[in-house]
């Protein structure tokens, strides 16, 4: 009989103690931020801000716009990264001349303006108003330099010129390019 009581009065002890700690952890829970554990949540600098249809963004030079940009969905996120479908950004020269690099997904950073675009369905393309096309996988746009940046294979044509290679480092106005491997030009009159 001993023993019974004695194994009774150590069940009400462990329950009792068991009561006490579930009590205070739920006082003391209450009391912080409990809605995901820290170990769960993800990176700050990666947690989404807004999701939106319809982004644009530009920067100005000098009170003129001097580029342009405009998704059809983008991801902002806390770290000033915005993850972008359906892209086209449009650079315009002080002259009035511009160009236009259009592609299917990316990601900008939006405190610097640097972006990357790359293939979804179609090619990534950059369309000048002096006649250029040009085609590739991928492009790294340096919104400082107002510079395009591809290591993938590629095609230009022009009025009068038609060239292909393998990276590519340009200015916007295609003035300026530098092609790393594979060149194949050709000219016409």
């Amino acid at each position: 009989m001993k023993l019974v009581i004695w194994r009774i009065l150590t069940l009400c002890l462990v329950l009792g103690t068991v009561a006490a700690l579930l009590y205070g952890s739920a006082a003391l829970l209450h009391e912080a931020d409990s809605a995901i554990p820290a170990l769960f949540r993800p990176a700050s600098s990666k947690r989404l801000l807004i999701r939106m249809e319809g982004y644009r963004f530009a920067q100005t030079e000098a009170g003129r716009v001097s580029w342009r940009m405009s998704a059809r969905e983008a991801d902002l996120y806390e770290n000033k990264e915005a993850r972008l479908k359906d892209i086209e950004i449009v650079f315009t020269a002080a002259d009035g001349k511009n160009a236009a690099l259009i592609g299917d997904l990316g990601t900008m950073d939006t405190a610097s303006g640097n972006a990357s675009i790359r293939r979804g369905s179609h090619d990534v393309r950059i369309v000048t108003s002096e006649g250029f096309l040009m085609t590739t996988d991928s492009l790294s746009w340096k919104a400082g330099e107002r510079a395009v940046r591809t290591r993938d294979p590629f095609k230009v044509l022009g009025k009068e010129i038609y060239f292909e290679g393998t990276g590519l480092d340009a200015d916007v106005d295609m003035q300026k390019v530098a092609v790393d491997s594979n060149v194949k030009a050709v000219l016409q009159e």
